[in-house]
């Protein structure tokens, strides 16, 4: 397989007799399956030649490189099989590249993220097998309520039978003294949530989630933040181009401004989710909850419009892919939120909140201003209770006024 990247028959009996040649071919294969363009290949099969010396010569082996000491090495390298550039993003990028191929096959060392997660007491991970189960969160929502949950445990004991009230209280105002007011209210969140759990599996006092604090914050107090219509069209005409990129940021930009998606929403969205005969889309969030949307014309336009033009992947049914190699998937949200953000700078769009979810809000704002009643916009943004959707009837000043009473003090 190397011959498709390489022509000098020395060059390519070099990488097989160093120390990582035994994986180089199915190195290269997993390359070539993945998309990356021959240029960007040869770099990182380079990468994965030299790391393999690098190892060798610090008394390693392959199933443990160490990326942080070859990044190190990196600064000063002054190897004259470094070719390529010592300081060459590719080389640090395809050194991880191919750690993870190791893995993949069985033979590297797994991440640093699995190895913390096998690291974890038993009971988180049977917390985080609970919330995926029986609460439908998302894994985001699970590695933070985990996380905090094993800080708790860390604090108080693993044996939360000796827990008490003054215990709990106590670590929550001294986490909540050194965190911002958001990373507070999530705490609260978090450890009334493994509290109960704990207490629904007999493991603690009951009604022990009480000892936590409410936050001081005052629900739905701000405004919404929302984009105008003009803002929103300057979003969708800064994603003309014929590009898979251009048509990939499009038919994103429409699905959160059209119907309020959230980010993670976009990111999971399948093929099959979408039913063409009828003109609806199914959307399954927070909670497992699902639902069947109308899908407009012009969203749906643009969704055909990219995957005409996505490049080609195996085994992966998502209808929004990376735009770089490997062109898999976004893991989450944020991927979702990020191409918003390049989004809203080509656009020249200025806003206090960058992101999908400003989309979500713009969403909820134009369906009230053309007479939306808050029941059905609830409906459409997958709210649990009406509290939450009446959030953004304060976004209609002009009904506002036509309501709003004057001052006693100004009355005739």
């Amino acid at each position: 397989m190397l011959e498709a990247y390489f022509e000098s028959p020395k060059m390519i009996a070099r990488l097989r007799a160093g120390p990582s040649g035994p994986y180089m071919d199915g190195f290269a294969e997993s390359l070539e399956r993945s998309g990356y363009e021959p240029s960007v290949a040869v770099r990182y099969l380079r990468a994965a030649a030299h790391i393999g010396h690098f190892t060798l010569e610090q008394g390693g082996t392959l199933a443990k490189m160490d990326l942080l000491a070859f990044s190190r090495h990196l600064r000063t390298c002054r190897c004259p099989r470094s070719k390529g550039g010592r300081r060459n993003h590719h080389t640090i990028f395809g050194a991880r590249r191919y750690r993870e191929y190791l893995v993949t096959i069985g033979f590297g060392e797994c991440s640093s993220a699995l190895k913390i997660q096998n690291a974890e007491p038993a009971s988180i991970i049977e917390y985080g097998r609970w919330l995926r189960k029986h609460r439908g969160a998302a894994e985001t929502t699970i590695r933070l309520y985990s996380r905090d949950a094993a800080s708790l445990l860390t604090a108080l004991g693993d044996d939360p039978g000796r827990w008490n009230a003054k215990g709990v209280r106590d670590y929550f105002l001294d986490r909540a003294r050194k965190c911002g007011a958001g990373t507070a209210e999530k705490l609260t969140t978090g450890l009334r949530a493994f509290l109960r759990y704990l207490s629904a599996h007999s493991q603690c006092r009951a009604d022990l989630d009480q000892a936590v604090p409410t936050f001081a914050s005052w629900r739905l107090a701000r405004m919404p933040t929302y984009l105008t219509a003009e803002q929103v069209d300057s979003l969708v005409a800064a994603c003309d181009g014929g590009s898979p990129a251009r048509r990939r940021d499009r038919a994103i930009i429409l699905l959160l401004a059209r119907l309020g998606l959230r980010a993670g929403d976009v990111a999971g969205l399948r093929i099959g989710d979408i039913e063409w005969e009828t003109g609806t889309l199914r959307v399954c969030g927070k909670g497992h909850y699902q639902v069947r949307l109308p899908l407009p014309q012009d969203v749906g336009d643009a969704i055909l419009d990219y995957l005409a033009s996505r490049t080609p992947t195996r085994d992966c049914d998502h209808v929004f892919v990376r735009n770089i190699a490997p062109y898999r998937p976004f893991k989450r949200g944020d991927g979702v939120s990020s191409a918003v953000r390049h989004v809203m700078k080509r656009a020249g769009v200025a806003s206090p909140a960058k992101g999908a979810h400003v989309l979500r809000h713009t969403a909820a704002t134009q369906m009230l201003r053309h007479g939306v009643s808050l029941d059905q916009i609830g409906l459409v943004l997958r709210h649990r209770g009406i509290d939450t959707t009446a959030y953004y009837a304060k976004a209609d000043v002009n009904l506002l006024k036509e309501i709003s009473q004057p001052w006693p003090e100004v009355l005739p």
